[in-house]
């Protein structure tokens, strides 16, 4: 069976890109993707809880992601802007 989740890394690069195919409708990808609540519970795993501190979806929007252990101790974060957010269609460069 073919891997739904694909990585491509070029030697010498700095780039890296993850694809994932999904059997769903496109308008249920896209809320995974553009409700804070969803995104939230969908980046929580067993060692640490998600939260998103910002979420602007929309065009040239932003977003900031945090994860804190079981502790409070924040093990992740990052952040980053929307190049373009169509709904139901493009809310990220790649797809």
């Amino acid at each position: 069976m073919e891997r739904k989740t694909k990585v491509f890394a070029e030697a010498d690069k700095q780039d890296l890109k993850i694809t994932r195919e999904f059997d769903l409708p496109v308008e249920l990808l896209f809320k995974a993707h553009a409700e804070p609540d969803i995104i939230a519970q969908v980046m929580t795993n067993p060692f640490a809880t998600a939260h998103v501190l910002k979420f602007e979806g929309r065009k040239h929007g932003s977003y900031q992601l945090e994860s804190k252990d079981t502790s409070g101790k924040v093990v992740f974060r990052s952040n980053g802007a929307f190049h373009d957010f169509i709904p139901d269609k493009k809310n990220h460069p790649y797809l």
